[in-house]
Formats: structure tokens, C-alpha cells, sequence
């Protein structure tokens, strides 16, 4: 018996981060030069920075256990059998994905590449419940 794998992804803050220093900056650029046009910009971009921080980022990730992958485990999760994957496949099918799922009955589907850990520990995690992950030759 395998223990259960989980991989969570927190959301990135850097463009909070990058929103919140332009605003530092131009609070000081407009006490700089007493610029009224400048205060404009720094309201607008400071509603929006706060607009930025209050949507909600949800985890990204996969779970894996003795039964299941379950993909966007944390957002809309959806749970595939392993006993129906044949193997995981590497391939260039978008920027968005870079790992495909190759079920027994032929058919392929891409896994979205944020839910995925580092590759080499998933391939780690399903040789020890015997999938595969080739590469794309």
C-alpha cells in the first residue's frame, strides 16, 4: 500500500507585490514633484491593486492515491482511475501543458502543467503505482 501523494501550489503574489512598489513609487514621485496628474494615477492603481488582493486564487495541485489522480485537486477536482491510464506521456502539445495522460482505449488528455509537480518526482510517485512516464520519442 502506497501512501497518499498530494502536491499544492499556493497562488503567486508577485504581481500584489509589483502593484503595491508602483504605487509606493509614484506616491513618491507625485510628493516629488507636486503633481496633481500623477495623484490620479496613484488612486487608480491602488483600487486596483486592492480589487487584485480581495479575488480569490485558488490552490493549484494533484492528489494521488492507490485508486485515484485527481487533477485541479483543489479547485474543481476530478478524480481518474488509475487502473484507466496506460501511461503519462512528455509533449509540447501547448505552453500550457506539457504532460499528457494516455488511457488503455488509446485516447490522450492534457494535464494542465500549474496542478503539476516537479517531473521527476511524479514519475517517482506513479512507478510506485506502476504507471509509466515516457518521453515524447
Amino acid at each position: 500500500m502506497n501512501e497518499d501523494y498530494e502536491y499544492r501550489r499556493a497562488p503567486n503574489r508577485g504581481v500584489i507585490w509589483l502593484a503595491a512598489t508602483a504605487v509606493i513609487l509614484l506616491i513618491v514621485a507625485t510628493t516629488l514633484t507636486g503633481s496633481d496628474e500623477l495623484s490620479l494615477m496613484v488612486w487608480a492603481l491602488g483600487a486596483m491593486t486592492l480589487c487584485w488582493m480581495l479575488l480569490p486564487k485558488p490552490v493549484a495541485g494533484i492528489r494521488v492515491d492507490d485508486e485515484y489522480l485527481v487533477l485541479s485537486a483543489w479547485r474543481e477536482p476530478r478524480p481518474i482511475r488509475l487502473d484507466d491510464i496506460a501511461y503519462l506521456r512528455m509533449t509540447e502539445a501547448s505552453a500550457e501543458t506539457y504532460l499528457a495522460i494516455v488511457y488503455k482505449d488509446g485516447t490522450e488528455e492534457g494535464v494542465f502543467a500549474g496542478d503539476l509537480p516537479d517531473i521527476d518526482i511524479l514519475a517517482e510517485v506513479m512507478a510506485a503505482r506502476g504507471i509509466a512516464v515516457r518521453d515524447r520519442y
